[in-house]
């Protein structure tokens, strides 16, 4: 393997090929923030993330990466196809509603996702600025993940004019530079409590639970 001695005066720190290197150095890429949704009525599993992926557009391909231990995991496979609804600015209650490791299922899921149900009866989020539904093509396996390939059927606009939720260091910064408020953005009253965490205390990115 080639060293890489002397990228200090490159303005370079190498660190240990570990996996907080990799979560630190991931915290510094923007990313959007979705909610991905599997399931109907009882059944229904819903959880953050912002690992997800337009893979083709020929055919129709899109990706999602879940960690192997989370709930949606198991449900995405029992039924086939799963939703990906893209969050808007104002939606960051919404995110980490879904974060939570005690993040509702079933009704109380879909009451709290409130945007009716897609083609394939997975559940979307009222106010987000896209939806994009899959039936499920493959499953690769991506370490403690599942990397869910689905065929894309059906594409819901919805108002893209209050931009994109962002999450970058572990918080919700504006495009602007501010970071958000969950006080002032989206702020979700719901029983479910609490935000699963990269940076020790939050994270989008395939949850576990």
């Amino acid at each position: 393997m080639p060293s890489a001695e002397g990228l200090e005066k490159y303005g370079w720190e190498t660190r240990p090929a570990e996996a907080p290197s990799l979560r630190a150095a991931m915290g510094l890429f923007p990313t959007g923030v979705s909610v991905v949704t599997t399931g109907n009525g009882e059944g229904t599993e819903a959880m953050t993330a912002n690992a997800v992926l337009s893979v083709s557009l020929d055919p129709l391909l899109f990706l999602v990466s879940v960690h192997k231990d989370a709930r949606l995991n198991t449900r995405i496979r029992e039924e086939g196809y799963y939703a990906v609804s893209l969050l808007a600015a104002d939606q960051e209650g919404l995110s980490r509603l879904f974060s939570s490791p005690e993040r509702s299922s079933g009704l109380p899921a879909v009451n709290s996702l409130g945007g009716g149900f897609g083609v394939t009866g997975a559940p979307l989020a009222a106010g987000a600025m896209a939806a994009i539904e899959c039936e499920l093509e493959t499953v690769y396996p991506g370490g403690d993940h599942a990397l869910f390939l689905g065929r894309v059927v059906a594409v819901h606009m919805g108002d893209a004019r209050k931009g994109p939720l962002v999450f970058h260091e572990g918080s919700y910064p504006a495009l602007g530079g501010a970071a958000q408020s969950g006080g002032e953005f989206g702020a979700f009253v719901d029983s479910v409590r609490g935000f699963d965490a990269r940076m020790g205390r939050r994270t989008p990115r395939g949850g576990r639970g």
